[in-house]
């Protein structure tokens, strides 16, 4: 099962930016000794992080602590000395465990919070577009191997997306399963063959997902 489906129009760009703040902060590696108060965007984001929280948890006290969890994220997010960084495939492994802690199962036809890093992507035009919009670090890899219409974050988002997807439906990530997907999304993904070139090997690229 996938949740490229449910991930449509349900969520606001807001929330998708909460989303990506929320898990830029988890993984235990940012800390702050001096939470930074909210300004008026941030304010709006997490408001509509509430709504999209109420419309898939039905106990309060399971919204004002997973709330209390995103203020804190985007405060430790904005006190930090530079702009953190966050790649789709790490987005993708956090995200999953989110939904865990959440209680939220990824259901086809529902959209849910957070939201997949394609939702970000199709909302803001590419991943660089969606981290710029939440204020993070955008990445500068170059486009030096593999199609180069793909670059680096490209690649990580496409193995991620496809290793979820296999998890989903409980089959092997496999490179022939990997073909079949990059036929299924052609245009949207690396083909098979770019994959395990940009890598060097079909496990390097498995490796990259975590």
């Amino acid at each position: 099962m996938t949740d490229f489906a449910a991930d449509k129009t349900h969520i606001s760009s807001p929330a998708v930016l909460g989303a990506l703040l929320f898990i830029a902060a988890t993984g235990g590696y940012l800390r702050s000794t001096s939470p930074s108060a909210l300004g008026p965007k941030d304010r709006e984001i997490l408001a509509e992080v509430e709504v999209a929280l109420r419309n898939q948890l039905s106990d309060e006290p399971g919204v004002k602590k997973a709330l209390a969890e995103v203020s804190d994220s985007i405060s430790c997010v904005r006190s930090q000395a530079e702009a953190v960084s966050l790649t789709a495939a790490k987005y993708e492994k956090q995200r999953t465990a989110a939904l865990a802690h959440l209680g939220v199962a990824s259901i086809k036809g529902a959209s849910v919070w957070p939201p997949t890093s394609q939702t970000a992507v199709q909302r803001f035009g590419s991943w660089n577009d969606a981290l710029k919009a939440a204020g993070l670090a955008t990445s500068s890899s170059g486009r030096a191997r593999g199609q180069l219409r793909f670059d680096e974050a490209a690649y990580d988002k496409a193995i991620a997306m496809f290793v979820a997807d296999c998890d989903d439906r409980d089959l092997g990530a496999t490179y022939k399963a990997y073909g079949e997907y990059a036929a299924e999304h052609k245009g949207e993904v690396p083909s098979a063959a770019a994959v395990r070139k940009f890598y060097g090997s079909w496990n390097a690229a498995l490796a990259s997902a975590g």
